[in-house]
């Protein structure tokens, strides 16, 4: 199991212990998640980082390769299912702090209408 199964398999087992426990063989099932999150974070880098420029150093792209990595990784792990809160947990509640709960809403708002543009 890659780097990449075993943080889904470590999130799974504690955020979703329900949804854990119903996987017959919880190896194989990660070993299998960590490649396909692996063929994701190999594909979103190579489309970030893009051809070699024509005034780049050799040093220059392995730096930009590294930035592209970690940002093809961030995203990829960001919309992987598998790495999201349970949906059936409830939201908190930040009524006791207007402020708080105020800001949590904007997010909300903001987070809502980038998905339903994308």
């Amino acid at each position: 199991m890659n780097r990449y199964g075993q943080m889904a398999h470590d999130h799974t087992r504690r955020y979703r212990p329900d949804s854990y426990s119903q996987i017959p063989d919880p190896d194989a099932f990660f070993a299998e998640v960590g490649e396909e999150i692996a063929a994701e974070v190999s594909r979103l880098r190579d489309e970030i980082l893009g051809p070699v420029r024509d005034d780049e150093t050799p040093e220059e792209h392995r730096l930009r390769s590294y930035q592209a990595l970690a940002t093809a990784e961030e995203l990829a792990m960001a919309d992987h299912p598998l790495l999201q809160p349970d949906p059936s947990e409830e939201a908190e509640d930040w009524s006791d702090d207007p402020d708080l709960a105020h800001h949590y809403r904007d997010l909300a708002e903001i987070n809502q209408a980038m998905n339903t543009a994308l």
